[in-house]
């Protein structure tokens, strides 16, 4: 009787609910979080909603997709610097419709030409991710600079404007930023220079909500605009070549090297004034009628691309997303292009990587056979793909060939700290991340970056510069055997990694993440939700990408020391027992995350083919925001 009477009460309580809230405001059970973000115009989707705002002003003005990209990528470098600051690196996508195709624009930094292997095992050095021993040129403003001349309208001022506002003006700190600079004051405490550009003049913390201003970065914009200013007379074109050349070549460049030479760093002028931002053909494959497009091997985005090859001979729909037969398929096909990453990915200045090979149909049908539909594989082995590439027949590095990596002496033996550091964290846990920016504006022009470095945790302030220098030369192996390994003027091979998507021969989607070795695996089940499952989220994006997702650890950390977290397998809290309960007993390390616990972001904008209005999405894992107009 007391069952019964419990369950009238529930039952009256709920309708009585329901008659408090309007008819036109009840929700179907499972309805999205955030609300479908549409327009006819354009959208906008950042890590920062100041980020997004930055880009949507542009847009406003008359800039097109790329003058909007790259103010939020100088915007984003102000206000998220516990992600990214403008010491760091980006890494852009660009698909203009007047030249109808996608561009890649690597803005990597590279090691300083003194370096290699010996030169840190003579000095008992190492490439742990924080100071200066780890740094590299930095390449964000290469990068924004280069888009901006090829592809934008406006003038460096123009866009640079907001972030000169939000570093001079001021800006209110955000809990993750704080929470990053209350975890660095020990490693602020060896630069002086830290604690002057991140703390009050008493140096007392920023509490969240309290304006903070930055004038030494607001300085160094400024004065790239002057040098804009002064060439103005020449063109456009030549008024942004002068602010770049005087980071990399002139004054602010010599004042960033002195201060590093000062502080025993092996840097000379010409490791910036010969650096440039590469600009070439991204890599691509096709997935059921879908054409999706990444930086090349340099990067880890052809993880993304092999994953999808291996996928394609798979009925994915048909199992229904989140079953455990998908997780568990998706999942097998992840370890096996991360064992080719982490075997033949590397800077192709240096290495000739066997890129037609690992993107080939036949090569992933049959690294496709090797998947046990009821076990999960603990080895953790490359493939060959010499045989399907016609240029690439000798491979003289390191590959990886574990029959059981369960049992790999290098990953069980880590400590603690060496596995959080792979992660990508610093020493309290605390993620050395990274953010996103999408933007496509009325023309169909797409937009697409993935910026990240020279953050708070572990990046030093290069003096008045206002410069935090990157250390992600951290993604470098200390081994000559690896193909990966560090080298004068190479570029570590980057975990960064935006993503274009076409419908045919149709752009649609410009889609990126944080989430450093994790990156693609939240591109790819982003994707998938999209594509495979349509009619399931059609027209809120926000749908797609709030299903819970998995993560392996099933590789080699990116993230110096590189230790490696065979066979794991995180899943959110909203998988349920019973599907989390088959995984295991497939044999996967299974260890449960909260809901919407996992690392990453997924930020995104679209064109409805149908429509072809503009929907724009932000992940709810974080305070990504996206805009339509």
């Amino acid at each position: 009787m007391r069952a019964f009477l419990a369950v009238v009460l529930a039952l009256a309580l709920s309708c009585v609910a329901d008659a408090q809230v309007p008819r036109q405001d009840i929700q179907p059970a499972g309805a999205a979080l955030r609300p479908a973000v549409m327009g006819p115009s354009g959208g906008v989707s950042t890590g920062h909603p100041l980020t997004t705002a930055a880009a949507f002003s542009v847009l406003l003005k008359g800039g097109n997709a790329f003058d909007a990209g790259v103010a939020s990528l100088l915007a984003g470098g102000v206000v998220e610097q516990d992600l990214y600051s403008l010491g760091g690196e980006a890494l852009v996508l660009v698909y203009s419709r007047r030249e109808a195709k996608v561009t890649s624009v690597v803005g990597q930094g590279w090691a300083p030409a003194a370096v290699s292997v010996d030169w840190y095992r003579s000095r008992n050095k190492t490439l742990s991710g924080a100071g200066l021993d780890p740094a590299v040129v930095p390449g964000a403003i290469h990068a924004a600079l280069t888009v901006l001349e090829h592809w934008g309208t406006m003038r460096f001022e123009d866009v640079a404007t907001p972030a000169i506002d939000y570093a001079e003006g001021g800006f209110p700190m955000r809990q993750s930023t704080a929470n990053a600079i209350r975890n660095q004051l020990r490693f602020f405490e060896q630069w002086p220079d830290n604690q002057k550009f991140w703390l009050k003049l008493d140096h007392a913390l920023y509490k969240p909500g309290e304006t903070i201003r930055l004038p030494s970065l607001a300085r160094t914009l400024r004065r790239m605009v002057e040098a804009e200013r002064a060439a103005r007379s020449k063109g456009r074109a030549a008024g942004i070549e002068a602010a770049r050349d005087l980071f990399y070549k002139g004054d602010l460049a010599r004042e960033m090297v002195a201060f590093l030479k000062k502080s025993g760093a092996p840097f000379e002028l010409s490791d910036f004034s010969e650096f440039f931002a590469r600009v070439e053909e991204p890599a691509k494959t096709t997935y059921r009628g879908y054409t999706v497009y990444k930086h090349g091997f340099g990067s880890q985005g052809p993880v993304l691309l092999q994953t999808l090859n291996i996928l394609e001979t798979f009925d994915l729909h048909g199992m229904g997303y989140g079953s455990a037969d998908y997780l568990h398929t998706i999942t097998e096909a992840m370890k096996l292009a991360y064992a080719d990453r982490d075997t033949y990915y590397a800077d192709p200045a240096f290495v000739e990587v066997p890129g037609e090979g690992l993107l080939s149909k036949t090569y992933a049908k049959e690294r496709a056979k090797l998947i046990d539909p009821k076990r999960a594989s603990k080895s953790f082995i490359a493939g060959d793909p010499l045989p399907y590439d016609s240029k690439v027949k000798h491979w003289p590095y390191w590959k990886a060939d574990l029959k059981d990596a369960s049992n790999d002496r290098a990953g069980t033996e880590a400590s603690p700290l060496e596995r959080t550091a792979s992660l990508g964290l610093d020493s309290t846990g605390v993620s050395k991340d990274t953010t996103h920016m999408t933007v496509i504006d009325k023309e169909g022009n797409i937009f697409d970056v993935t910026p990240s470095g020279g953050w708070i945790p572990g990046a030093v302030i290069l003096g008045d510069t206002g410069i935090g220098m990157s250390v992600r030369g951290e993604q470098f192996w200390l081994d000559s055997t690896r193909a990966a390994q560090i080298r004068p003027h190479a570029r570590p091979r980057y975990t960064l990694t935006p993503s274009i998507v076409f419908k045919g021969d149709v752009p649609i989607m410009g889609i990126g993440t944080p989430g450093g070795d994790n990156q693609d695996q939240t591109i790819l089940q982003a994707f998938l939700s999209v594509v495979e499952f349509w009619d399931d989220w059609y027209p809120n994006l926000h749908a797609a990408f709030e299903r819970p997702r998995v993560q392996t650890l099933h590789f080699y950390g990116s993230f110096w020391p590189h230790t490696a977290g065979f066979n794991k397998l995180n899943v959110e809290a909203a998988i349920p027992d019973s599907v989390y309960d088959e995984l295991k007993a497939r044999g996967h390390d299974v260890s449960r995350l909260r809901a919407f616990g996992m690392s990453g972001c997924a930020t995104a904008v679209m064109i409805d083919p149908a429509t072809q209005n503009r929907f724009a999405a932000g992940d709810p894992r974080r305070d990504c925001y996206a805009i339509a107009y």
